[in-house]
């Protein structure tokens, strides 16, 4: 189960080099009900499927849950499957932020979407998300924004579109 929360970044924090990063890519296989998405993370290959559990009844939950299934793969698999997406590639570089007990992933895309950041929180419950308190460097909450879902933003041409 993963449980977070989006936002927009109003301003990106200084001396980034100095956390984790990597390149992503990813691509979707399957974006309706259930997400079927690949993702290159520097030499790492994952398979990951995501879907809302049926169970979670409350409207604000059902935006910040979801059923997760992630496996890695090998990087043939990886490029056969890279054929069969129904979106460009998507291109970020992610950097893992810690804040308290927590880790924030703040990513910086590139290409189209070149100027866009996000950042998200992975927390252990529902109330803890709900209940969290969030940086000052970070804008809008976006994670019932479906515009601002990684497998819509991989459709786009431009950024423009999101306004």
């Amino acid at each position: 189960m993963e449980i977070e929360r989006k936002f927009l970044v109003r301003e990106i924090p200084d001396n980034l080099n100095q956390y984790p990063h990597s390149e992503l890519e990813q691509g979707y296989l399957a974006r309706k009900g259930t997400t079927v998405r690949i993702r290159r993370d520097g030499d790492r290959y994952l398979l990951t499927i995501k879907k809302k559990p049926k169970d979670v009844m409350d409207a604000k939950e059902q935006d910040l849950v979801r059923i997760e299934i992630e496996e890695e793969i090998d990087e043939d698999l990886y490029r056969r499957l890279g054929a069969y997406t129904e979106t460009p590639m998507l291109r970020k570089t992610r950097y893992r932020i810690p804040y308290g007990r927590y880790t924030i992933e703040l990513d910086l895309y590139h290409g189209v979407l070149e100027g866009l950041a996000t950042a998200e929180i992975e927390f252990p419950t529902v109330e803890e998300a709900l209940g969290a308190v969030i940086p000052d460097w970070f804008g809008a909450d976006v994670s019932s924004d479906r515009r601002y879902k990684n497998s819509n933003l991989a459709s786009l041409t431009s950024l423009k579109t999101l306004e």
